[in-house]
């Protein structure tokens, strides 16, 4: 069984380990097939081997314990997406990993499927927050309402962004530790507002409005001392004509919805440079999540 599991945009401004945006690239390509033992060989972007540490293997180890299968497997992983890059990475894997297996064992059952992803998100990041793996699976804009039962609201939306990926990391471990047990009442009132109003954009096809919808106040002012450059690359995106800038996730990554996106990713890839680091940009699209492919 072959599966792809595509790269995501956990939080998209202020839906904090609620909203989630699949995209159409990149991708992980996960090969799996019985076997005698449990064996993990990768390719592209460095992750480890061995099934114990790996992120998709633990995902499917998970998954055999659960459905109390004594069986083994080789499992091949073409790691297209960036670890620690702000991409959903490791819920990809996780994802592809636990879906992989399930659909060789002929397993449908998606709550299983996540339940089992979520084994794998935990070990990478530290806890088993779901706003990864959902789009990943699902694609398209989801809204995670609950992981147990699972409830998730899905919205078809289709529009094209632009990514800029600069060449630092952002531990997803770190950027959860640095968050507040509790903030202030009238910045979570700020964040319902936006977040409400957001869904709404979204379901106008309002691309310029979610642009201006993506500000946070739960989240990415507590990680500012992690992400020094966020505020001027956002400034000098915003003053090339983007309707709106946010982070990806945790980070490093940062994405931004606007008309001319190529002028917008270059610009964003000149200041990050102009601060020491460097940058690179794609232009992606809204995916439609993990597939099988043909072996």
């Amino acid at each position: 069984m072959k599966v792809s599991a595509p790269a995501t945009i956990a939080n998209f401004g202020p839906g904090f380990d609620v909203f989630g945006l699949c995209l159409d690239e990149p991708r992980d390509i996960i090969k799996i097939k019985e076997n005698d033992e449990i064996e993990v060989k990768v390719e592209g972007f460095n992750v480890p081997e061995d099934p114990e540490k790996n992120v998709a293997s633990i995902s499917a180890l998970a998954l055999l314990k659960m459905l109390k299968a004594e069986i083994g497997f080789k499992m091949k992983i073409r790691k297209g997406i960036r670890p620690k890059s702000g991409l959903g990475s490791s819920g990809a894997s996780a994802l592809g990993g636990a879906l992989a297996l399930a659909k060789l064992l002929g397993v449908e059952n998606r709550e299983l499927i996540i339940k089992a992803a979520l084994e794998g998100e935990k070990a990478a990041s530290g806890s088993a927050h779901g706003d990864n793996i959902v789009p990943s699976l699902f694609g398209g804009f989801t809204i995670l309402k609950s992981l147990s039962p699972l409830e998730v609201f899905k919205l078809d939306v289709s529009f094209k962004l632009v990514i800029v990926l600069p060449e630092v990391e952002v531990s997803t471990k770190r950027a959860r530790a640095v968050l507040p047990k509790y903030v202030p009442l009238s910045d979570a009132v700020r964040n319902l507002a936006l977040a409400s109003a957001l869904i709404s954009a979204l379901k106008e096809g309002d691309i310029e409005k979610v642009g201006k919808l993506l500000d946070d106040y739960l989240a990415i002012p507590y990680r500012k001392p992690l992400i020094p450059w966020f505020d001027n690359v956002r400034k000098a995106a915003l003053e090339s004509g983007a309707y709106g800038v946010s982070l990806s996730g945790s980070g490093p990554a940062m994405f931004a919805l606007g008309e001319n996106l190529r002028n917008i990713g270059k610009v964003m890839v000149e200041t990050f440079e102009n601060e020491g680091i460097r940058a690179e940009y794609f232009i992606t699209k809204v995916g439609g999540g993990a597939k099988c492919l043909d072996v």
